[in-house]
C-alpha cells in the first residue's frame, strides 16, 4: 500500500464501523448466531478519527525513513510517536466499544473529590471542593469508568504557575435526583482545541452518558471556562 493511501484507507475503515449493523441470519431455533452489539456513534467524530490517524501515520512513515540512518534522536522521536499513536488508538477503541459497567454505591462527595484530584494533578495547584449535598447522597456507578472519564477531561488541561485555586462545586438538582459537578477553570489552563482533544472529550462524554449523565462546556462572560457534569443520584 502506498503511504499516501494510509490516511484514506484508515478513514474508510473507521467509517465502516458507523454503518448500520446488518441483520444477522437466524438458526432454526430463531436465535441470532452473533452476539454483535449496535454502537451509536457521531459521524463528525468518525471523520475526526480518520483525520488524526492519517496524519499520525504520515509522520510515522517519515520518522521511520529518517531513523534508517541510525540517528538516535530520530529513533527517540519515533518511539514517542508510536506511543502517541497507541494512546489515540485506545481512545478509538473506547469510543466504538460497548461499555460494561461494574456498578458500586459511591458517596457523591467522594466522586467530586476524585474529579478535583484529577484536575489538581493536571494544573499543578490546589483545587477546592464546595460540597453542598447531604452526606448520605450517593451514586450507583463504576468507579473505574468515572475515573477514566475524569482523567480524559483533566488531560485537556495544562499546568499553571498561578496560585489561584480552581473551584469544583457540587450542587444538588432541584429534583433531588442528580448531582451537578461544576468546574470553573481559568482560560489559561485549558489547552487549545485539537482533533485529538475532540476525541478525548467524546470518549469522556460517552462514559458519563453510559451512567445516565451528561457533560457540557461553556465559555463564561468572566473569561473562565465552565465544565458541568451531571450524574443521577441513587434513590
Amino acid at each position: 500500500m502506498r503511504k499516501s493511501d494510509v490516511g484514506e484507507t484508515l478513514a474508510t475503515a473507521i467509517r465502516d464501523l458507523a454503518d448500520p449493523v446488518a441483520t444477522e441470519s437466524l438458526e432454526g431455533d430463531g436465535q441470532a448466531v452473533s452476539d454483535a452489539q449496535i454502537v451509536a456513534v457521531r459521524p463528525q467524530v468518525v471523520e475526526t478519527v480518520g483525520h488524526v490517524l492519517g496524519n499520525m501515520f504520515q509522520r510515522m512513515y517519515h520518522l521511520i525513513e529518517v531513523a534508517g540512518t541510525a540517528d538516535a534522536a530520530s529513533a527517540t522521536a519515533l518511539e514517542s510517536g508510536t506511543r502517541k499513536l497507541e494512546g489515540f488508538l485506545q481512545l478509538v477503541i473506547d469510543y466504538f466499544s460497548p461499555v460494561t459497567l461494574a456498578l458500586q454505591h459511591l458517596p457523591a462527595t467522594e466522586v467530586a473529590q476524585g474529579l478535583a484530584r484529577q484536575v489538581s494533578d493536571s494544573i499543578g495547584c490546589a483545587v477546592r471542593v464546595d460540597a453542598k449535598l447531604p452526606a448520605e447522597s450517593r451514586l450507583l456507578a463504576d468507579p473505574g469508568r468515572l475515573a477514566r472519564s475524569f482523567s480524559l477531561l483533566a488531560s485537556q488541561l495544562r499546568a499553571t504557575a498561578s496560585e489561584r485555586a480552581v473551584t469544583v462545586r457540587v450542587v444538588g438538582e432541584t429534583s433531588g435526583r442528580s448531582i451537578r459537578l461544576t468546574v470553573m477553570l481559568p482560560a489559561s489552563v485549558v489547552a487549545a482545541e485539537s482533533s485529538e482533544s475532540e476525541v478525548r472529550w467524546a470518549v469522556a462524554e460517552k462514559l458519563l452518558e453510559t451512567h445516565g449523565g451528561s457533560l457540557r462546556q461553556r465559555a463564561m462572560p468572566t473569561g473562565e471556562v465552565q465544565w458541568e457534569i451531571a450524574l443521577p443520584l441513587q434513590p
